[in-house]
């Protein structure tokens, strides 16, 4: 008695293990869901210019999609450790096994791939400067010339690299012009009208650093974030994967019981069964049975 008394506390603190962690997997899945959101409405501003594996809106959608996963996997889990069905648990582990998967993938690829992507961005800001328009998935046209006036303007910058990048631009083939959204308020006095500022000879006027590095920062500051919210996802799996073995056997302890209650109330049906059942020839045997003597003949003829 002291031994299953003392099972039965273990596997009781080990099913509350599991909910705990199940409840941490929530909490970060309600996290990468509220960090999807903040990216698709506050980092949205730049997506013309930016390679779509690369964007923001691409990092809100994976978490959003992973804080809804969570949701539905962590249901049934508890479902399964709940309702002690093996299979439902069975498969709230392959589910969990699939996102350690996918996390962990996404995180080393965004680990070693980080140069590569920071070159493919810069390729991507060379070619859209020498494109005056763009066609979104909904069919909408963009003009990338309202783009970059908005991201020069913001981030105080000109060009890619250096301002000189726009001197190849097709917008002037012939001469060396930059956007009037390349130049500089400091050097033009408050309320002075700074139009054809782009075309002016002293390109002192216009901002000297390039774009890239200051786009990359802004761009990257959101993927690091969701780099972070991975990384505690992947861990918080990873223990919740070790706690889920150890209730796969509580619930395999669970079923034993019911399993041989079953077994024993069908064989003891088994024997009753067998008790009460009447052979048919045992009945004509006794009725074909000659009498003992002459007086018991007479007396079943008599009745």
């Amino acid at each position: 008695m002291k031994i299953d008394l003392k099972t039965l506390w273990t596997d009781q603190r080990k099913v509350n293990s599991f909910f705990v962690a199940n409840a941490c997997l929530i909490a970060c899945g309600l996290a990468s869901l509220v960090v999807g959101i903040w990216l698709y409405c506050t980092k949205n501003n730049f997506v013309e210019l930016t390679p779509t594996a690369y964007s923001a809106l691409s990092a809100a959608g994976l978490c959003v999609f992973t804080g809804v996963t969570i949701f539905i996997i962590t249901a049934v889990g508890y479902l399964g450790v709940t309702w002690n069905n093996k299979p439902l648990f069975v498969s709230y582990v392959s589910f969990i096994v699939l996102l350690i998967i996918v996390h962990g993938v996404a995180r080393t690829t965004g680990f070693l791939h980080k140069d590569e992507a920071r070159e493919n961005l810069r390729k991507s800001l060379l070619r859209n400067i020498n494109t005056t328009t763009v066609i979104t998935k909904i069919g909408r046209e963009i003009k990338l010339q309202l783009t970059w006036d908005h991201l020069q303007r913001e981030l105080e910058c000109c060009g890619v690299d250096t301002y000189t990048d726009w001197y190849y631009s097709v917008h002037w083939p012939i001469n060396q012009y930059t956007p009037d959204s390349c130049c500089n308020p400091e050097h033009f006095d408050e309320g002075a009208d700074n139009e054809n500022c782009g075309k002016m000879p002293d390109d002192k006027v216009v901002f000297q650093d390039g774009c890239f590095p200051k786009f990359a920062d802004w761009l990257y500051h959101h993927i690091i974030l969701v780099n972070w919210v991975t990384s505690i996802l992947f861990i918080v799996e990873i223990i919740l994967f070790v706690v889920s073995c150890f209730v796969m056997g509580v619930l395999k302890r669970a079923s034993t019981p019911h399993k041989t209650r079953r077994r024993s109330r069908r064989e003891h049906d088994d024997e009753t069964s067998e008790r009460f059942r009447l052979n048919s020839m045992d009945r004509i045997a006794d009725a074909n049975a000659e009498p003992a003597t002459v007086e018991d003949g007479l007396s079943t003829t008599s009745h």
